[in-house]
């Protein structure tokens, strides 16, 4: 965004929404690292849609806060899962208007299911909207780039092991420069 002809005032306010969209992205993931899973839904809008691809039980995205609530409250007693860390890099914000926006982030995160490690990579595409002085998630995407066991290593033939859906993620066949998702 070009912000040659803009007041100091209107600069002032895009910094500052790009900050607080910032922190409600921070929040997300130290709620979700901290394990405060009955909190996440308060980040989102009535009619949020959630889409974590082929994490999600179903594959099909979760639409309204009151089912992100169940969604994420169900993880704290998901005795498959026994840890989540997930760090964020690389966020970028483009300001659509004085109360929306959109976003993206890069995920590296760490997950424990039973005893195995697995480490996960991805892309976070969401949509924010400002809600009574507030920014909140209207929608959030994320892209798996893979889900690999830490003794597998993700540069091999198979890279999405964490397939809760039970769609079937094809594996690579030969290995190629940087292959598509």
């Amino acid at each position: 965004m070009n912000t040659e002809n803009m007041t100091l005032e209107q600069r002032l306010a895009r910094i500052e929404a790009i900050e607080e969209i910032r922190t409600l992205k921070n929040s997300y993931h130290t709620l979700i690292n901290d394990t405060e899973f009955d909190k996440v839904s308060l980040l989102f809008t009535e009619d949020a849609l959630v889409n974590l691809g082929y994490l999600m039980p179903s594959e099909k995205p979760v639409v309204g806060r009151s089912n992100i609530d169940a969604a994420f409250s169900s993880m704290k007693t998901n005795e498959k899962q026994s840890q989540v860390k997930q760090f964020l890099h690389s966020h970028i914000i483009d300001l659509n208007g004085p109360e929306s926006a959109s976003g993206t982030g890069i995920l590296y995160a760490c997950y424990g299911v039973r005893k195995e490690s697995y480490i996960v990579a991805g892309k976070y595409t969401e949509v924010y909207r400002k809600i009574e002085h507030n920014w909140l998630f209207e929608k959030m995407e994320l892209t798996l780039y893979f889900t690999v066991p830490i003794n597998e290593g993700w540069a091999g033939h198979k890279r999405h092991y964490l397939v809760n859906s039970g769609k079937i993620v094809p594996d690579y066949d030969k290995l190629v420069p940087n292959p598509p998702v």
